[in-house]
């Protein structure tokens, strides 16, 4: 039972980081065009949150992070539609690009194109003293960083699924012509959606670094993509999504736990979990009624 505590307190960390960028990457799916940089955004908020983090505190670099993402993902759609350049590859060179820059302002700004510890940015828990995974309670004994990303993918869950804007951005993805009829600009409705799926981005980011306390190069580790399949998978729902997200979330935890009793290499048991998910995204369409 307290391997499950453990593996479901783990699960409920990693998934934290990753909800957000669901969301994101769902707000960006409704108005038909998927952001395919989520990868590189979460690695520009997590480094700005380090870079302004530490010099200004957690909280600026918070926001910092969330800003700079937004304004990125904003800037690469004008791009797009100004120079009729195709999205899917300026996201893909943004998630290329932006690696090697944030390598040449970690050298800058750290002195180093490693690991930079910083351990004042490091977020506290929720009960301090309370060994996580204990019991059941201490699941939910997660860092303040993890539950501020978990607020963040709420708002922005609210924000598509609770407002005009949100209708509009859903009414863009399936039938443009009738948003051209209503009067409304669908550049305008998709560009804040993209900003918006940004401002996920950044949240993760910013989730990252404050839940090791340091700017790790790549520390994103797969977190754009892995969002990207839960759209996938949930059906391009908002619980569908995140359910697929928490479903990885937590083989990914098994899978790590799994390496205190199972005599397998570490490669092969971190790797089943993206492999699973490699063989639904195959097989999914075989067994679905809708088209994606």
């Amino acid at each position: 039972m307290k391997l499950f505590y453990f593996t479901l307190f783990d699960s409920l960390g990693y998934f934290a980081a990753l909800s957000p960028v669901i969301v994101g990457a769902l707000a960006s799916d409704y108005v038909g065009r998927l952001n395919i940089a989520l990868e590189g955004l979460i690695l520009a908020g997590a480094f700005t949150a380090a870079a302004l983090g530490a010099r200004f505190g957690l909280a600026a670099g918070y926001l910092g992070a969330m800003a700079a993402a937004g304004i990125l993902a904003w800037l690469a759609d004008k791009f797009s539609q100004k120079s009729g350049a195709d999205s899917f590859v300026v996201g893909l060179g943004l998630n290329m690009a932006f690696p090697a820059f944030a390598s040449i302002l970690s050298l800058v700004i750290f002195n180093t194109k490693g690991v930079m510890p910083l351990g004042h940015l490091l977020s506290g828990r929720l009960l301090p003293g309370v060994e996580p995974g204990s019991s059941f309670f201490s699941v939910f004994n997660l860092r303040y960083s993890d539950y501020a990303s978990i607020a963040s993918m709420l708002a922005l869950a609210m924000i598509m699924q609770c407002t005009a804007f949100g209708r509009r951005a859903i009414a863009l993805g399936m039938k443009e012509d009738a948003v051209l009829m209503a009067g409304l600009q669908p550049g305008s409705i998709r560009s804040r959606a993209l900003l918006l799926s940004g401002l996920a981005g950044g949240a993760a980011g910013a989730s990252l670094v404050a839940s090791v306390g340091a700017w790790v190069p790549n520390m994103s580790a797969g977190r754009g993509w892995i969002a990207l399949v839960a759209v996938y998978l949930g059906g391009r729902q908002l619980f569908g999504s995140l359910l697929a997200g928490f479903i990885f979330a937590f083989l990914l935890a098994l899978a790590t736990r799994a390496q205190s009793f199972l005599a397998l290499p570490t490669d092969i048991l971190m790797a089943i979990p993206y492999f699973l998910t490699a063989i639904s995204m195959a097989f999914g369409p075989a067994f679905s009624k809708k088209n994606y």
